[in-house]
């Protein structure tokens, strides 16, 4: 048996068990049975599909063909779009021209989700009346204006071709997920529909990447070989002797970043789970994804990620104190155990493994910093020109910009960085506002209160990592969710009394009272 296929039967042997265990506490308050049923039944068939296609081209075919087809049953498309968008690696390959173009654009899968699943779900929002038009929230202004000036920046740089491929380009990857988002969460029902798949899907990739960390064996790298594809990342990388998990996300500090946004979304659905104890399963099983990522910034950001939470929740002080008390009374504990030793060491400002990891972070910034300071307002396109850039290569022959914040200044300086940090502080100060002025354990207030301190765990682990891959595309969409919330939440707030009285199932916003049981679920 060939490496794919025994891989496959490693990942279909962990996914389908916890995708099973998942589906009672997920269909109980977040997403419906029949959705549920449909979205596992998707992951577990496409999955087959990529392991088994040998072509790429094959593998796109059919996820096309399948998701518009029988996705199209979904009740709710960013639910879908969330369960299935960490599915695959993002390879790429290229969409050939012809008549004197070269080449059209580059295809991976989460430009395909974009295209079968948001674009139509854009196209009938466009055209709804109650949708919100552009510029009547306040982060369109700066989402647009961001994009705006990438393309201006470029214009004078390139064809004309090249510009409209970009423009195309930008219109996928940012705006789409942005604009779906920001306008298709119409009511808290799909708000938790949409966050309970994202925490769902990073439980079951969190299975996965336990198997990869214990047995050494990275799943998914076999299959850029199979598909004929050629892609740079996937490869095994350790640390402290131990391997990193990357499962389907390329890098294993995108694993840990996805991971540290699961948990946060995860922080919003407690009142949609029938038990405490079943939340704290599945947050438990994030918690040890990020672990497994063994990626330092993700785990400052999800540690920032829940001490916001903390601090903006109810009793914040005899939370916090219980959280302290713990890690005081477990922290000497953990050093008895042969493990605990190499634990301390990949901490981050404590420890000191992987030391040159963090000397070159410190040393791109500060090369960046002065190329910076050269062009400080608009930037300047040739930044990687700089000689000063040229002793950042590495053996790679690249200039590593883990940084994603210097990785916007320098080709477009503080307007451009502005633009993109308005997108998101722009509800991130909105959020924390409501937030101050009502401290109450209302489930509007949960679902806020979740997604700022999911924001503020993304800009900050985004200072330590490129924006490529899943990433980019999750924070977009991310800001669009931040907007949607500030639009439906004073409306929500409203009911939130009535609705919190009706102790029984089918008194749940969009579910029936026989919709809550799906088969097998008695």
């Amino acid at each position: 048996m060939t490496e794919n296929f025994k891989a496959l039967v490693v990942i279909l042997g962990l996914a389908i068990p916890t995708l099973l265990y998942l589906r009672r506490p997920l269909t109980w308050g977040a997403i419906s049975a029949s959705d549920y049923q449909l979205r596992m039944g998707l992951w577990i068939w496409l999955t087959i599909v990529l392991f088994v296609a040998y072509s790429f081209w094959l593998f796109v075919l059919i996820t096309a063909v399948t998701l518009l087809t029988v996705g199209r049953k979904d009740s709710n498309p960013l639910g879908l779009y969330f369960f299935l968008l960490l599915l695959a690696p993002p390879f790429h390959s290229v969409i050939q021209g012809f008549g004197g173009i070269n080449r059209f654009i580059d295809i991976d899968f989460l430009r395909l989700l974009s295209l079968v699943i948001l674009l139509p779900t854009a196209a009938r929002l466009s055209v709804a009346p109650q949708t919100a038009k552009l510029f009547r929230m306040p982060a369109d202004k700066y989402v647009l204006g961001y994009l705006a000036l990438l393309l201006a920046i470029q214009f004078p740089l390139t064809t004309m071709t090249d510009e409209l491929r970009s423009f195309v380009s930008f219109f996928i990857d940012v705006f789409l997920p942005y604009y779906v988002f920001s306008r298709g969460l119409t009511d808290m029902q799909k708000v938790k529909d949409a966050f309970a798949s994202f925490a769902g899907a990073c439980a079951v990739m969190a299975v996965i990447a336990l198997f990869e960390v214990f047995k050494g064996w990275l799943l998914y790298a076999s299959l850029p070989n199979f598909l004929n594809v050629t892609w740079s990342m996937g490869g095994y990388m350790m640390r402290e002797g131990s391997l990193r998990a990357t499962v389907s996300t390329g890098h294993s500090i995108i694993l840990g970043y996805v991971m540290t946004v699961a948990l946060g979304l995860h922080l919003t659905l407690r009142s949609a789970y029938p038990s405490a104890r079943a939340w704290r399963n599945v947050l438990m099983l994030l918690a040890a994804g990020i672990v497994a990522s063994l990626a330092r910034g993700p785990w400052v950001g999800a540690l920032a990620l829940v001490a916001v939470a903390m601090l903006l929740g109810p009793n914040a002080g005899g939370r916090g104190g219980k959280v302290v008390f713990a890690a005081i009374l477990l922290a000497p504990l953990a050093m008895l155990t042969p493990a605990g030793p190499k634990i301390i060491s990949m901490l981050p400002f404590i420890g000191n493994a992987d030391q040159g990891s963090v000397d070159y972070r410190q040393q791109l910034f500060d090369v960046s910093w002065e190329i910076f300071l050269l062009n400080p307002i608009l930037g300047s396109p040739y930044y990687l020109y700089n000689p000063g850039m040229e002793q950042m290569r590495q053996g790679e022959g690249i200039i590593d910009m883990v940084n994603s914040y210097l990785g916007i200044a320098l080709p477009t300086g503080l307007v451009g960085l502005s633009l993109f940090l308005g997108a998101f502080v722009s509800s991130v100060a909105r959020l924390f506002h409501r937030l101050i002025a009502d401290r109450s354990a209302s489930e509007p207030n949960a679902v806020g209160r979740g997604l700022l301190a999911t924001i503020v765990g993304v800009l900050v682990i985004i200072a330590t990592a490129s924006s490529i891959n899943a990433v980019p595309v999750v924070y977009w969409c991310l800001a669009g969710a931040a907007a949607a919330f500030l639009r439906l939440a004073p409306s929500e707030a409203a009911v939130e009394g009535p609705r919190s009285a009706q102790s029984d199932l089918g008194a749940r916003p969009g579910f029936a009272p026989n919709a809550r049981r799906g088969r097998g679920q008695a």
